[in-house]
């Protein structure tokens, strides 16, 4: 009996070992993966948010928000409604999804604006200063006849946007407020534009946040996950279940309090988050935190601040049930004890060996986890088995995947690219220093194919010319989708411009070859390529981005 009693014991010890090493193995998963996710969705949205700087920057180039009122430099602003019409139609080209609006008050009451209601179709605002009354023209694009729709009574000068532009002299962004014609959350980017020190006026750009409620649907999150973005007021931006605002019965767009939410999970953690926020200053980044009880339920949450110098702060935060990582392990304790105890009844040896065998994988997944967390490439698990823990990797396999890659293409996508070379710069040494190029690629003609053969036959030309990217390139090197019909190259040790301009001139040729789509009909499409060195044009991603960007629009011009 007490031969069997130390048994039992030992076998139990075991199992609670096993049952321990396995929560923070998965643990320590949900976190780094949660915090990836917040990362991803932080990125996007600011990604989308400074399309709307931009665009300003286009229509304006040279404001500098630091220098303001009599001092501010002088702008190479438009002199004429043709020349500001031109620039306007360029800089509503600069936002990437639908429903961009750019525009212009100007201080004599005069304004001028274009709002991209779909890929294809625009609305041209233009008010008479003679009558007072904003005319609405519809218009396919630029130099394309316009027709009149309707007219409005309108003066830019009462707006809050050009109000507050102008009272505080800077850049900045509006409250989120609801678009009564698309009956959808909306915010606007203003700042006030000096001629030769004088003021002349206020530019905006409002986007549409449907695009940022769609992506977050999007996102590879299961069901019983939830992702919202909050202001630190407690007040929904947007969540993935796509209940930010709501219709009353007046038919008004309200905003959601995230405490309002019909989802229990949004109302328990935005209460945890937002504390979390308030006992913290603005610049403190918040991580991940261990746990939030949802309905008697474990929750592992990450929260992402999201903030720039124009008056811009939201929360991005991402929850999901510790079940859904631990759900598959906690499955096989039983199964393990019970093997565990008769390993023990007929052999001690072969139970420690099982332990070992066990707790390698746990590992393996402990260290890949680590991996992800830290940017680093995914290392190979070797793990090949049929219980619960292989399904775990196997898992753990397709959500790292998910998050890397580009769908539709299959190459890395922005943000994966961006974590493989924070990684290399990490690694390299003075012994060994690091030195890449990159290219910003932008197809031509790809538009003409999207819209007359239409999207699927425009995914088939991106996938194609992903696969004659990958050939065109060393295994060293790598390709990712940058959004839309842009793809970046990163080209390991390339440090002269001269071997930068034979990698592209080869490029050319793989991009030359035709591409069969449907009912054998071939597609031509070419390139414009920037490339940009690291580290003479910058010591940064976004440096290196923007400088390869510009080289591209250069290209793209001359070819014009």
């Amino acid at each position: 009996m007490p031969f069997v009693f130390l048994m039992l014991c030992l076998a139990i010890v075991l199992g609670w070992f096993l049952y321990n090493a396995s929560e923070d193995a998965t643990g320590l998963l949900a976190r780094n993966a949660l915090v990836s996710l917040t990362t991803r969705v932080n990125q996007e949205t600011e990604w989308q948010l400074k399309s709307a700087e931009q665009a300003l920057n286009v229509l304006a180039p040279e404001f500098d928000g630091a220098v303001t009122g009599a001092g501010a430099a002088s702008l190479p602003f438009p002199k004429t409604a043709t020349q500001l019409e031109e620039r306007l139609w360029l800089a509503t080209y600069v936002i990437p999804d639908d429903y961009g609006n750019v525009y212009f008050g100007a201080a004599d009451g005069s304004f001028m604006g274009i709002k991209q209601i779909n890929r294809t179709h625009f609305r041209l605002n233009k008010r008479d200063l003679r009558t007072g009354k904003l005319r609405i023209f519809l218009s396919k694009g630029p130099g394309t006849p316009t027709v009149l729709s309707g007219m409005d009574n309108f003066d830019p000068r009462t707006r809050p946007w050009y109000l507050n532009a102008m009272q505080k002299e800077k850049a900045l962004w509006s409250p989120i407020y609801t678009d009564f014609r698309s009956k959808s959350l909306a915010i606007t980017f203003s700042k006030p534009v000096y001629e030769e020190g004088r003021f002349i006026g206020v530019a905006g750009s409002s986007i549409n946040l449907t695009q940022v409620d769609q992506k977050l649907k999007l996102l590879p999150i299961n069901k019983s996950g939830v992702v919202f973005i909050m202001e630190p007021s407690g007040v929904l931006i947007a969540a993935s279940s796509g209940e930010a605002a709501s219709l009353n019965e007046q038919e008004h767009l309200e905003r959601l309090p995230a405490d309002s939410s019909s989802n229990p999970a949004i109302r328990t953690v935005s209460a945890v988050v937002l504390q979390a926020a308030h006992a913290s200053s603005k610049d403190e980044a918040l991580t991940a935190i261990r746990e939030v009880s949802v309905d008697h339920a474990k929750w592992a949450v990450a929260v992402n601040r999201l903030h720039d110098q124009h008056g811009l702060e939201w929360l991005v935060v991402a929850a999901v049930p510790r079940l859904d990582f631990l759900g598959s392990v906690t499955g096989s304790v039983l199964p393990a004890l019970i093997f565990g105890l008769l390993s023990v009844i007929l052999t001690f040896f072969l139970g420690f060996l099982i332990l070992r065998w066990v707790l390698r994988d746990i590992r393996k997944l402990t260290l890949a986890a680590k991996s992800i967390g830290n940017g680093e490439p995914f290392p190979l698990l070797n793990i090949d088995r049929r219980d619960e823990i292989g399904q775990l990797a196997q898992s753990f396999k397709d959500m790292e995947h998910n998050l890397r890659t580009d769908r539709l293409t299959s190459v890395l996508n922005r943000d994966s690219l961006a974590a493989q070379i924070d990684f290399r710069r990490r690694s390299a040494s003075a012994v060994n220093p690091l030195q890449f190029a990159l290219l910003f690629i932008d197809l031509d003609k790809f538009k003409e194919i999207n819209d007359r053969y239409g999207h699927d036959e425009g995914d088939r030309v991106l996938v194609e010319t992903a696969a004659n990217l990958q050939r065109a390139v060393r295994k060293e090197d790598a390709v990712a989708r940058f959004g839309g019909d842009e793809f970046v190259i990163y080209l390991h040790g390339v440090q002269s411009e001269a071997i930068a301009a034979s990698i592209v001139s080869k490029i050319h040729g793989f991009l030359a070859q035709p591409i069969t789509g449907r009912e054998c009909v071939l597609y031509q499409v070419d390139a414009s390529i920037g490339a940009a060195l690291f580290p003479q044009d910058g010591l940064d991603i976004e440096t290196l981005l923007r400088v390869a960007d510009e080289r591209m629009f250069a290209v793209k011009r001359s070819k014009k």
